[in-house]
C-alpha cells in the first residue's frame, strides 16, 4: 500500500513539474508569439508591409529591397473631422475631397497610400492629427537588376509569381509585417475611444537566397545592353566552377509594374538568355572539336571557291560574291568562318560524331540550373538515327538546320574550351543564408566532367584567338585589358521582315587570354552579323570588367 502511495505522489509531482515547464515555455519562450496573436485577434487591422527574405549576390549585396517607400497611414475618424487634414491629403493624393471623404467613410479601418518622399515631408511638416508615415522596403523597381531571373511578386509583396521569387517562395516568405489597426470588442465593433495603433511583427529571422551573380558585373552588363542591345541576351560564366556571374535579357521590364508588359509584342517578359535559337557559325566550335577528337589534323586544307555544290545545290560561303577564300587549313577556316571549309570538314567528320560532340559540350541537354529552380531549355539536336544527305551534314556542320542552342548553353560550351576541356554543371543559386550571413543550406552541388582532351581544347583556343586577332572577331578585341578569344556567328532564321532576311548575331568568347577566367556569350536577336552586332558588345563588357580589376 505504501509503495502504491509513493508511486502516485511521484506521478503527481512529475505532472506538476511538466505543468511548470509548460507555463514557463508559454510565458518566456512563446509569450511574444501569443501576445502578437492575441493582439491580431483583438484588432481589426490593415497590413501595411509584408516582410520577405532578400535575394543576394555572391558577396551578400542585396538585389532586392534596395529602395524605401513612404506609406501614408490615415486614421479615418480623425481626418474626417479635420478640414485642414482633408485638404492636405486631397492635394497630396490628387483626389477630390468628396472622393476622399467617401473612401474614408466606407470603413473605420486605417487607410493607406504610397506617397513620395517630398509628400512625406509635407505631411510631417503639417503635424496634423490622424496622419502618419511609415517607411517600408520596396521589393523591386525599375532599377532592379536581373529581373528575368529574380522574377516578381504580387501587389501585396507576399507571394512570388515568377523566377527565383516563385521557386523559393517557401524560403523567402518567412518574416513579419507592419500593421495599422483599431481595437474591436467581442462583437467586432470598432472601439474608437481606444484610438488607432501601428505595430509590427518584425524581428522574425528571415531566410535569404544567395546567388552566384556578381552585383558589379551584372550592373556593367545591363548598362552596356541598355546602350547597345535592343533585343538579345548576355551570359557570363566563371570557367573554373560554372558559376553564372551575370545574366541579362533585353528588352527589360520593371517588375513593379508587370501588367503594362503582358501584351507587348516585343515580349520583354521573355528571358532570351534561356531562349532557344539557331546557333549559326558558333557551332563550328563543335564541328572543329569533333574533327580534332577524331584525329583529323588542323593542317587539313580545303579550297573555298565561295560555295560547295551537292547535286546542283549550291551551299554558299559568305565570300561567294568575291570568289571565295581560296585554300585554307582548319585554323584559317575557323577564324574566317568559312562555310565551304566546314561543310567539307563535316563530310570528313560525319553527322553522328558532330552530334555526339555537341551533346558532350552541353547542347541538347540541360545545364543543371533546373536543379536550382530555374526553368531551362534543353536546346535541340537533329535525330541521329537516319541516313543524312551530304547537304544535311554540311548544314549541321555550319550550325544551320534542326539545331537550337540557348545563350546560356553557348556560354558553357565556350567555358569548356577556355578551361581546357572540362564541362561544369552551371550554378545560379549558391545557398540559403540568414540575416547574419550564416549558411543554412547549400543549394549548389558542383559537378564536372572532362569532355574533350586538353590538346583539343588548346588547339581550339588558338583558333579562337586567331579569330579575334586576324579574323571575323576583330571587334571583340580588348588589347590592353588582357586580350580575348572567341567565335562569331550569324544564323539564318528563315524569317523575313520588311523585305530583308532576319539574322541572329552571336559572339561566344572568353577573357583574359593568358589566364582565362570568364566565358561570355552575346546574342543579338535580328542583328546584322556576329562580327558587327555582337562582338562590340562583348568587347565593351569584358574591357569594363577587366578595368574594374576583376
Amino acid at each position: 500500500m505504501l509503495s502504491r502511495f509513493k508511486k502516485i505522489r511521484f506521478l503527481l509531482v512529475f505532472l506538476l513539474f511538466l505543468l511548470a515547464v509548460r507555463v514557463y515555455s508559454i510565458q518566456s519562450v512563446s509569450g511574444e508569439d501569443y501576445t502578437v496573436a492575441a493582439a491580431l485577434q483583438r484588432f481589426r487591422n490593415v497590413e501595411i508591409y509584408s516582410e520577405r527574405g532578400d535575394i543576394l549576390d555572391r558577396n551578400g549585396i542585396k538585389l532586392t529591397n534596395r529602395g524605401v517607400q513612404p506609406i501614408l497611414v490615415i486614421q479615418p475618424d480623425s481626418l474626417l473631422s479635420s478640414a485642414p487634414g482633408l485638404r492636405l491629403v486631397s492635394d497630396i493624393l490628387n483626389v477630390s475631397q468628396d472622393v476622399l471623404r467617401a473612401n474614408l467613410s466606407k470603413s473605420r479601418l486605417p487607410y493607406t497610400a504610397a506617397i513620395s518622399k517630398g509628400q512625406a515631408k509635407a505631411i510631417a511638416d503639417a503635424d496634423l492629427e490622424g496622419l502618419g508615415v511609415v517607411d517600408v522596403w520596396v521589393r523591386n523597381d525599375s532599377q532592379t537588376l536581373a529581373p528575368h531571373i529574380l522574377g516578381y511578386v504580387n501587389e501585396k509583396g507576399d507571394e512570388g509569381l515568377s523566377g527565383l521569387e516563385k521557386s523559393y517562395q517557401g524560403t523567402l516568405s518567412r518574416g513579419g509585417g507592419v500593421y495599422a489597426g483599431v481595437l474591436a470588442d467581442a462583437s467586432d465593433s470598432v472601439m474608437l475611444n481606444y484610438g488607432y495603433r501601428i505595430w509590427n511583427t518584425l524581428g522574425v529571422e528571415r531566410l535569404n537566397i544567395k546567388t552566384t551573380l556578381d552585383y558589379h558585373m551584372q550592373t556593367i552588363v545591363e548598362d552596356t545592353m541598355d546602350r547597345m542591345v535592343e533585343k538579345g541576351a548576355v551570359v557570363i560564366v566563371d570557367i573554373l566552377n560554372g558559376d553564372i556571374l551575370a545574366i541579362a535579357s533585353r528588352p527589360g521590364f520593371n517588375p513593379a509594374t508587370i501588367n503594362r508588359y503582358l501584351n507587348d509584342e516585343d515580349q520583354p517578359l521573355f528571358n532570351r538568355a534561356l531562349g532557344e535559337y539557331t546557333p549559326g557559325s558558333i557551332f563550328k566550335i563543335v564541328t572543329a572539336a569533333a574533327a580534332l577528337e577524331k584525329g583529323i589534323l588542323p593542317t587539313l586544307t580545303f579550297d573555298c571557291p565561295g560555295y560547295v555544290e551537292f547535286g546542283g545545290l549550291k551551299m554558299k560561303c559568305w565570300t561567294y560574291n568575291s570568289g571565295g577564300h581560296g585554300t585554307l587549313n582548319m585554323a584559317q577556316g575557323f577564324s574566317e568562318s568559312c562555310n565551304a571549309y566546314f561543310i567539307n570538314l563535316g563530310q570528313e567528320v560525319g553527322k553522328d560524331e558532330i552530334l555526339n560532340m555537341a551533346e558532350k559540350l552541353g547542347i541538347g541537354r540541360k545545364t543543371g540550373l533546373y536543379r536550382q529552380g530555374v526553368d531551362e531549355p534543353t536546346g535541340l539536336l537533329p535525330n541521329g538515327s537516319d541516313y543524312p544527305s551530304a547537304a544535311e551534314i554540311g548544314n549541321i556542320a555550319i550550325g544551320q538546320g534542326d539545331l537550337l542552342v540557348s545563350p546560356i548553353q553557348a556560354a558553357n560550351m565556350t567555358a569548356v574550351i577556355a578551361n581546357g576541356g572540362i564541362l561544369n554543371r552551371l550554378n545560379l543559386v549558391d545557398c540559403i543564408v540568414n540575416d547574419r550571413g550564416e549558411r543554412i543550406r547549400n543549394i549548389n552541388e558542383p559537378s564536372w566532367e572532362r569532355v574533350i582532351s586538353k590538346e583539343t581544347a588548346t588547339s581550339l583556343q588558338g583558333m579562337m584567338l586567331m579569330t579575334v586577332e586576324n579574323g571575323t572577331g576583330g571587334r571583340a578585341s580588348i588589347q590592353g585589358y588582357g586580350g580575348s578569344a572567341g567565335k562569331t556567328g550569324s544564323a539564318e532564321t528563315g524569317w523575313v521582315k520588311d523585305d530583308r532576311e532576319i539574322l541572329h548575331a552571336w559572339f561566344a568568347g572568353y577573357f583574359p587570354i593568358d589566364v582565362p577566367r570568364y566565358a561570355m556569350c552575346v546574342f543579338i536577336e535580328d542583328g546584322r552579323s556576329g562580327a558587327i552586332s555582337a562582338a562590340p558588345v562583348f568587347a565593351e563588357i569584358s574591357a569594363r570588367i577587366m578595368d574594374m580589376g576583376y
